[in-house]
């Protein structure tokens, strides 16, 4: 097994409750991401074989041998979620948007597992929104707010987000998210707020609009014994177990959720990530991991 270093992502919207684990005093953390390879973020391996390499190095030597050939990146990531305020209103794109607006093969879908509710027990999902033509002149109007729907969120909740899905985390809220690796989020609305320069963040309303599909709404469910497989990743909750392995012929992310353990000489805590080999068991007694394996091309 090899623990990957978590990356601490500032975010406008971010908040505190991540900074004990995150090996930094920065107070407005929207990401942790415990794996991720990206251009600008990718972790760096700091036990096992390829202790001082990062994510992109390992998986570029390896991605052959798991079928991943077709993929210049790792093709998801995952991170703990930290919404102190709202997130903005936005939509990714799906793969038929991705190829026509940013020439990229696929766009993304994500999931949440909700660790702690949002304060207002919900998160936006959905347009009210009839048509895009509607939801274009709501906002040029300055009525977007008629166009938010919502659905409960409780902790415990399990949410798959599709492309083409309006959709935001709610304050008060701490998630693991696992995406597709997919850079673009295009914004409808980010509530006027302004960063510590004092400006606006931009908005990407004919790239959003071109996106948005007002029939798709998100359901949340819950984790039970088995895996929750989706169409490019599957993860699985672990808690009140004392180990786990990793059987089949993939790799997976071992990314602790809740608890505290010393392995390999490393203290792991709440956003760390370890990789497994194909058969490879970890000591997770005492602690809630969650299991995010990509699925073969």
């Amino acid at each position: 097994m090899q623990i990957l270093k978590p990356i601490v992502h500032e975010t406008i919207w971010g908040g505190s409750k991540l900074t004990p684990y995150s090996g930094s005093d920065c107070q407005k953390i929207g990401h942790l991401y415990s794996a991720i390879d990206t251009e600008q973020f990718r972790n760096e391996f700091v036990t096992g074989p390829n202790k001082g390499k990062n994510l992109h190095e390992w998986f570029l030597e390896n991605r052959a041998k798991y079928g991943l050939e077709k993929y210049v990146e790792l093709p998801i990531l995952m991170a703990l979620v930290e919404a102190d305020d709202n997130l903005s209103i936005q939509v990714h794109p799906n793969d038929e948007m991705a190829q026509k607006l940013e020439n990229k093969s696929f766009g993304k879908n994500e999931s949440f597992y909700t660790l702690i509710a949002p304060t207002c027990g919900k998160m936006y999902n959905g347009c009210k929104a009839k048509s895009v033509e509607e939801m274009k002149q709501k906002i040029a109007d300055g009525k977007i707010d008629e166009t938010l729907d919502m659905m409960p969120c409780e902790a415990g909740d399990y949410t798959y987000v599709v492309g083409g899905t309006l959709h935001a985390a709610t304050a008060g809220s701490l998630h693991f998210e696992i995406e597709e690796n997919s850079e673009y989020t295009y914004r409808f609305y980010d509530f006027d707020r302004v960063d510590k320069n004092g400006n606006k963040r931009p908005l990407q309303l004919e790239k959003a609009l071109a996106c948005l599909d007002v029939t798709k709404k998100s359901k949340a469910g819950k984790y039970g014994d088995e895996p929750i497989v989706e169409r490019m990743y599957s993860t699985q909750l672990i808690k009140g177990r004392d180990t786990f392995t990793n059987i089949g012929d993939m790799f997976a992310f071992a990314v602790m959720l809740r608890g505290e353990k010393i392995i390999d000489g490393v203290r792991v805590m709440p956003g760390t990530a370890i990789l497994l080999d194909e058969n490879e068991t970890l000591d997770v007694s005492d602690c809630e991991f969650m299991i995010a394996k990509p699925l073969r091309g």
